[in-house]
Parts: structure tokens; sequence; C-alpha cells
């Protein structure tokens, strides 16, 4: 049984269930001080029905100190137990608040386990289909209760009797302004009598939303945040960092958290701002729990969407319509839609290496990108644009150094070499729609061209025709993200060669013989060494080390005050060097993810595919691609690096990859294509 399963569902989590935003996918709670009190107070009116404690509007007594069992409870209740203090209720839910991100997390955590809520990727949330489709939840071995919301409302709505449990609720809701956000606003204002009324009728509720008020209002015992000042670097504390002359941001970025502390002002400017910097796994967290109440993306982006004639795209949408949009494309990104076409892939991928001969000697970087592009852009839009790849990559580059990084005049995207990629661009789209007409597509698997189009014919409000350039664009350009991973994979796994051996016996044991694989050999299982190699490549080099954002409300990260307007660097992989959360750090270790190690799981700790909200939709999708192709090449070829005393340094724009110096050569084809 999960843990939590055998207790009642709790009132916080039935607070976390009011407050959860369907439509958007996020928990309506703004975090702060209000709100912990609120989740505080949950937790003493439970133990409260639990009979552990009375409460009225004066003391609140300890009845029983026997343990409930529930670890949402009993470490309130222990300090009650524990404590000497004759207090209120507003003393014990103002000492609470520090056990108040604790209770959401354990909060959801026994609400995905009990499968009343789900977590999807980026960190959206949804309820449940069984709770979707029967209106009710588990709340104990045989017991079940009503839905959260359609009892509320009942209640409020429709004047049904309320349970003592559901006056509570009903209390909570109010002092912490939920119905706002659960009402339309005439429905509040009609009903706010109704409210008031209902959440006097239970002592407990009374007591403990009186509490909650106070404490709200005027804390008795909360200490005022005194905001540190933001350390300064200059482009001298950079430059004396040997990390980042070698083009290693990860690790240059994880030694200035070392030495300055997880929030610095950066010499970067954007625009004349200076930016300010994001870093270690405690800001990792914060950004995870918080910050999409905090932060955006659409200031950094607008301007480059407008290059492609767009006024919304994924990466800088925010809120309900980014929600949205994530669920409409997510089976078109999904490792499910790849091995749908595992045909597809191993075919472009044999084709691709069997230009290769032996004794032929390539530049690592741009040679693997090219023969990942032409895989990503079949797969992806059904176009091979493998020709033009690099011109549509080119304008992208010259797009963003211009309009987001702005180091370049705007004039620069506007010169005659630019305005002939540009007619590249022009050109996909247009051999993007050539081919995806019903007659066209016919017998053929959706992609993600198709699941575009679909979704601008049916809602062309939501997307439009002039949102629909940038998508393709970015289809190609996951050209680059993969083929600089599969750079690095590549070479470590020529780099270490008992590790080689163990990915070759892999790829013999799904390829030899002539045998053509399913898609259950590519299973995690099957494929886990090869999987823990990428893992560990994306740990040591990941290919987007950095991500921007822009400060939307005033804000306090590890005790630093960022005010609202500010860009912001999230260093969202610094901790991948970090040697407390991951033993010798420098050390190329695939068993840092055997289940008895699981130092990616570490909150904070590994984030190579983003944080928060963005967190990358394709990435199951393209973990599943990179084993392929480095499966592929272990059995196809023997490769060797070039120059044979090669050291790695990394060109860190616009994507990190081994720099140009990196060459392979074809030393011998076991397994001819």
């Amino acid at each position: 049984m999960s843990p939590g399963a055998q207790f009642p569902i709790r009132i916080a989590e039935e607070l976390v269930l009011l407050m959860l935003d369907e439509r958007s996918g996020y928990l309506e709670m703004v975090p702060g001080w209000d709100f912990s009190c609120v989740m505080a107070g949950a937790v003493l009116a439970d133990l409260a029905l639990e009979r552990r404690i009375e409460t009225d509007l004066e003391r609140l007594y300890l009845v029983d100190a026997t343990p409930t069992g529930d670890g949402l409870l009993d470490p309130t209740l222990a300090d009650i137990a524990e404590s000497d203090e004759k207090s209120d209720a507003q003393f014990w839910i103002e000492r609470n608040t520090r056990h108040a991100d604790e209770i959401v997390a354990s909060t959801l955590d026994r609400l995905v386990e009990r499968n009343i809520l789900t977590h999807e990727s980026g960190g959206f949330w949804g309820l449940s289909r069984s709770v979707s489709r029967s209106g009710t939840y588990p709340t104990a071995a045989v017991e079940t209760r009503k839905e959260s919301k359609t009892r509320i409302l009942s209640v409020i709505l429709h004047d049904e009797i309320p349970d003592p449990r559901d006056a509570i609720l009903v209390a909570l809701m109010h002092t912490c302004g939920g119905f706002k956000l659960l009402l339309e606003e005439e429905d509040y204002e009609e009903r706010l009598d109704r409210i008031e009324l209902v959440a006097k009728l239970d002592l407990i509720g009374r007591t403990v939303a009186a509490a909650v008020k106070d404490s709200t209002a005027v804390p008795k015992t909360r200490v005022a945040v005194q905001a540190k000042p933001i350390p300064k670097l200059g482009w001298l504390d950079l430059l004396r960092k040997r990390d980042f002359r070698a083009g290693n941001l990860t690790k240059g970025m994880y030694e200035i958290y070392r030495e300055h502390g997880p929030v610095v002002r950066t010499p970067f400017k954007m625009r004349g701002s200076p930016m300010v910097a994001l870093l270690g796994p405690r800001t990792n967290q914060w950004i995870n729990r918080h910050g999409r109440f905090y932060l955006r993306t659409k200031d950094y982006i607008s301007d480059f969407e407008g290059v492609f004639g767009a006024g919304r795209t994924m990466p800088g949408m925010d809120g309900a319509e980014h929600y949205r949009l994530r669920k409409e494309l997510g089976s078109a990104y999904s490792r499910t839609a790849l091995t749908r076409r595992l045909p597809e892939v191993l075919d472009l991928g044999r084709k691709s290496l069997g230009r290769w001969k032996e004794g032929d000697v390539f530049p690592a970087t741009e040679a693997l990108r090219n023969h990942v592009a032409g895989q990503v852009t079949q797969l992806l839009i059904g176009v091979d644009c493998s020709d033009y790849a690099d011109e549509i990559l080119a304008y992208e580059k010259r797009a963003l150094t211009t309009h987001v990084q702005g180091s370049l005049p705007k004039f620069m995207l506007s010169t005659p070499r630019m305005k002939r990629y540009a007619k590249r661009v022009t050109e996909l789209y247009e051999a993007i729609v050539a081919t995806h007409t019903p007659a066209q597509r016919r017998g053929k698997l959706p992609d993600f061209a198709d699941r575009i189009l679909e979704l601008h014919k049916s809602d062309p409000q939501f997307l439009p025709q002039t949102d629909l350039v940038f998508p393709f664009v970015a289809g190609v350009s996951a050209a680059i993200y993969l083929g600089n991973a599969l750079s690095f994979a590549v070479y470590n796994m020529v780099r270490y060669p008992d590790l080689h051996a163990r990915i070759r016996d892999v790829a013999e044991a799904i390829f030899g013989n002539g045998r053509e694989p399913r898609a259950e050999d590519f299973s995690h299982e099957t494929i886990d060494v090869t999987i823990r190699h990428c893992m560990e490549c994306s740990r040591l080099y990941p290919v987007i080390p950095v991500q921007l954002r822009t400060v939307m409300n005033e804000c306090v990260v590890a005790g630093f005050q960022i005010p609202a307007k500010t860009m912001v660097l999230i260093c969202s992989t610094a901790p991948h060097y970090d040697g407390e959360l991951h033993p010798d750090p420098l050390k190329f270790d695939i068993d840092r993810y055997l289940p008895d190690r699981a130092e990616h799981l570490t909150p904070g700790a590994y984030a190579p595919y983003g944080l928060g909200t963005h967190t990358c939709l394709g990435s199951r999708w393209a973990e599943l691609q990179l084993a392929i192709n480095l499966l592929l090449i272990a059995y196809h070829l023997t490769l060797e690096i070039v120059p044979a005393d090669y050291q790695l340094k990394i060109d860190p724009v616009p994507k990190a990859a081994p720099n140009k110096k990196l060459s392979f050569r074809v030393a011998r084809i076991p397994n001819p294509v």
C-alpha cells in the first residue's frame, strides 16, 4: 500500500486539490507567509479531528500525544507534545510555518501515489482519469469521498448542509482568498454571505481560521527577512576561471557558486541591463516549486519570435496557454511516438552511417549534427531539409544574436546572405504544408507537423497561421541539440574502451545476426548501460547549460531580494559538478544512476533538460533517439579520436558542443551497413 493510502484524505490534501486549476495545470497558491499559515492551520485542524489536540480562541491543549502514524501530522504533534509553551493556535500556526514546504511536497507526493493527482512533465498537475470519471477519490482502504470542488461548491452555491470537515475547509479557503480563484467574481460577491456563514459553523474551523487570519495580519513569531546584498562579479572574476576560458560554462558556474553563493550579479548584460545568476541545488528547487509565480519567458524571446512572424510560441508562453500547448503537442514529442516509427529511425540512421568508409576522417560535431538532422527533420516534420538545414540554423543563430543577446545590430539580420537564408525558412514552411495534405499523409503515422497543422485547423484563434513557422524552425533546431549531445556521447564512448565494449555488447545483442529489433529491445532495462552513459554525458556536458527568464514579481531567493524586471540567468546545471551531490564529480561514472545511488534523483542535483514549467517536452524522445544512434554507431563502426591526444574543449554558443578540433577516424567497419 502506498504511503498515506491507509489514512483518510487530509485537509491539507484537499486544500491543494481545491487550488488546482486544471486549465493551467497550476496549483494556484502563491508561496509565502500567508499560504504557509494556511497549510500549518490545516495540519492543526486535522490533529483536532484526530482528537490529539483541542483549541479555542485563547489556548491550544494537548489531549493525546500518541502519534497518528501519519507523517503529515506527527512532526507538528511531536512539537506540541515536547514543548513547554502554553500558547494559542496562532502561536502554533506561526511556529509550524517552517514545515510548510515539506507539508506541500509530502501532500503532492501522496496525492500522486494514491492516483488522485497526476504529475506531468514540466511540473504541471492534473486530476487522474479515475477521479475525473468517477467524481470521487479513495480516502482509505474501503472508503471513498466525493471530489473536493464538487462537494465544496455544492455547499456554497446550492446551500447543501456541510459536515464539520467541509466547514473547516470553507473557513481555511476563505481565509486565504481561495474562493476568489474558485468562483467567478459575480458568484463570489453573491455568495460571500454564505461563505462567511459556513466558515463560522465549526468551532475548530473558526478557531484555526481566526488564528491564520491574525497571523497573516500581525504575526506573533514571524521574523522579518533581511535580504542580503547580492555579490557582484566583474569580467576578471570570470576570465580568471580556466573552465570559462575552456568553454565549460557548467563547471565554471559551479565554481562561482562555490565561491560566491547561490545568487550573484554577473557582468553579462542584455539590452543594457545586468543579469543576475541563480546557481546551486537550492535555487533549482526554488525554481521548480515557485518559479511559475515569479519568472516568465516572453520578455527576452518576443523580438526573436517576431523574426519568424510569430506572436506566441511555446518557449515564450506561460500559464494556461503554455499548459494547453504542451498537452496538445505532448504525444508528438513522446518516447512512444518515436518507438512507433522505429523502422524509420533505424533506416535513416543506417543510410547516414553508410556514407562513411574505412579510413575516413570527419569533424565530430558537424558530421554528427548532419547525421541527426536528416532523422529529426524527417521524423518531426516529414521533410528532408538536410541540404539547407545549415542555412536555416545560421539564420536562427543570427536572429538569436541580434534579438536575444543584443550583441549585433539588428541590420545584421538584413544582409544579402541573411535574406537568402530567410527565403530558406519560407521554403521549409511551404514544403511542410505541401507534404502534409490528406492524400500525402494517407497511411502514415502522424508526426509533429501533422499535430501542429491539425491544431491550427481546429482552433485558428489559439494557433494562427502566423505562429506556424516558428515551431517548424524549432524542429530543425532540435538537430543541433541532439547532434551536439551525440558528439559528446560518442567522444566519451571512444575515450573509455571498457565502456565502449559494454555498449558494443548491447548493440550486438540488439542488431546481431541480421536481427531487426522491436520497440521492446530499447526498453530502459535492455539498454540500461547506454542510457546511463548518455545521462552521464548530460551531467558533465549539458548542451543547454543555462536558461533566461525575467522576474515578473519581486521575490526572495535563498535570502536575496531580486526586484521585478530583473533578467536572470538560471544556471540549472551548475550542481552537476557539486561533489556533495555527485562524489568525485570529474570522474565519468555511469553507476551514479543505479538505484542504490540514484544521484540524479536528489532534488535540484540534475537538470540537463531545464527546470519547472519549461522543462524540455521532448526529453524522453531525445534520450531514446540519442541511445539508438549511439548503439548503431557502436555496432557498425569502430572509431578513433583524432588527434589521439585531443583534450576536450567546448564551444559554448549557441549550444554547447565539442570544439572544431575534435574529429573521428573510421578505424574499422565490423558490421557494414
